[in-house]
């Protein structure tokens, strides 16, 4: 089962909403969760019981947490969904770039799962951390418990660059900028409109059924070649929680 924990507003680095991966959905619930882990850090929070744990390293900090942390209201029999996601994410790395910098590093390593407790220990490598606290580039708000219920990881990254976006926002398709690259999908949806149903469709069927946030994408075109889609902003009030609007 799930963790059933409150609602947070979560505020993420915007190297993170810019980085270039390719995870699964419990992949980025993981990522999620170390996100979360840092702002209490950064905020200075004790975290007082041992089922959550911030532990500095020599080279980066080791997590503590409930395995159903990165569920989503579901059982894991076995654990086979986590070691799944844990075993794929310590063999995968994020990238960033812009006018000033390039990096390229792996995210976590030596994942462990206490079956009897269902407890997760994993150790973050440092460039992970640090960009995980760095608000330099700016950053974007986005409430913790709708983020980590997206079935799409699509979804998770489209609610991660609408949300609080008031303005239009154009998204191009290809480029160092462009969302083939920054999804990791060189070789697939080749085909405009594969892409468009695929990835910005599916991402916007489920903003549109449980997010605050979604969007209309209006197709962009250089003569008869589509370079990318302007993101007009769609707010749905009701869906926002109050308590995390002060």
């Amino acid at each position: 089962m799930s963790e059933n924990l409150p609602n947070k507003a979560v505020f993420q680095s915007y190297i993170w909403t810019c980085a270039k991966y390719d995870f699964s959905p419990y992949e980025k619930r993981i990522i999620y969760r170390l996100i979360e882990f840092a702002q209490q850090w950064l905020e200075g929070i004790k975290i007082k019981d041992h089922m959550h744990k911030i532990e500095p390293s020599g080279c980066g900090v080791n997590i503590t947490m409930p395995v159903a942390s990165i569920l989503r209201d579901e059982d894991d029999h076995n654990y086979a969904k986590a070691k799944a996601a844990f075993t794929s994410l310590s063999k995968k790395g994020a990238e960033y770039e812009d006018d000033k910098i390039w990096f390229y590093t792996a995210i976590i390593e030596h994942p462990k799962i206490e079956k009897g407790t269902g407890i997760a220990t994993f150790h973050v490598y440092d460039p992970i951390w640090r960009a995980a606290l760095d608000f330099t580039k700016g950053f974007k708000k986005y409430e913790l418990i709708t983020a980590m219920k997206f079935k799409s990881v699509y979804a998770m990254r489209f609610y991660e660059l609408m949300s609080g976006q008031a303005k239009p926002l154009f998204v191009p398709l290809e480029g160092p900028d462009g969302l083939r690259e920054r999804f990791c999908l060189q070789g697939k949806y080749e085909r405009v409109n594969d892409f468009k149903r695929y990835v910005i469709d599916a991402a916007k069927k489920e903003l549109d059924e449980s997010s605050p946030y979604s969007f209309v994408a209006k197709e962009e075109k250089e003569g008869k070649k589509v370079i990318g889609w302007t993101l007009f902003p769609v707010f749905f009030e009701d869906r926002e929680d109050p308590a995390l609007q002060e």
